[in-house]
């Protein structure tokens, strides 16, 4: 019986038996174990709650099946089952389901459930982040979220305005600069060497024509 049971609770997610609590599965999915570069697959989490619950005709009606009785019979089946289950764990019996965990009760008198390591149905594959050159990925600057076509577009407009801001300071250096020269010119006029009057004087006669 536990072993229908627990082949039931891992197809259906769900299981509840009278007078003992229900079993819920919860799937988590595959996760990306960055430090260990590597991928988890998909894993299976159980819960257990005592609450009260009704009987699960699907479970029921999976026992009738797998027995080939009727259901009437199957239910009595899973009945006495329990009964005889709930007595153990009164007893300080722990009640063994499987590769899923154990049933058992605590000091408080509660009776709890013990899962074993989570359900790994496949094994973790190794997982390296490979970004390409020219591809367009996801990438944090800060505390936003962007892409690397936008920040590549941001800084390249950044460079083209550094550029511009160099190429005006540029400009604006020569034009002070020829404004100062202007100014220097009209302030001394420009000149090409002394251009003071000289009279040449005749050389005095050395001799005298007969």
């Amino acid at each position: 019986m536990q072993e229908l049971i627990t082949s039931f609770l891992i197809q259906n997610k769900k299981c509840s038996l009278p007078g003992i609590g229900k079993f819920n599965i919860v799937t988590k999915p595959a996760e990306l174990d960055v430090a260990n570069k590597r991928m988890l697959p998909p894993a299976e989490d159980i819960s257990f709650s005592t609450k009260p619950e009704k009987n699960s005709e699907d479970l029921i009606k999976y026992l009738a099946f797998k027995k080939n009785i009727p259901a009437g019979e199957a239910l009595e089946s899973l009945l006495q089952w329990c009964t005889n289950i709930k007595e153990k764990l009164n007893s300080g019996e722990k009640i063994i389901l499987g590769k899923l965990g154990n049933l058992q009760k605590n000091n408080a008198g509660n009776i709890i459930f013990q899962a074993e390591a989570p359900m790994f149905f496949n094994k973790a594959v190794p997982a390296e982040r490979v970004i390409h050159k020219d591809s367009d990925h996801a990438i944090l600057v800060g505390d936003k979220e962007t892409t690397s076509s936008a920040m590549n577009q941001y800084l390249h407009e950044k460079e083209v305005e550094k550029n511009n801001a160099w190429k005006i300071s540029a400009l604006v250096l020569l034009v002070i600069a020829l404004l100062i020269l202007a100014f220097h010119f009209y302030s001394h006029p420009f000149s090409l060497g002394n251009q003071s009057n000289h009279v040449t004087e005749a050389p005095p006669a050395t001799y005298s024509t007969q």
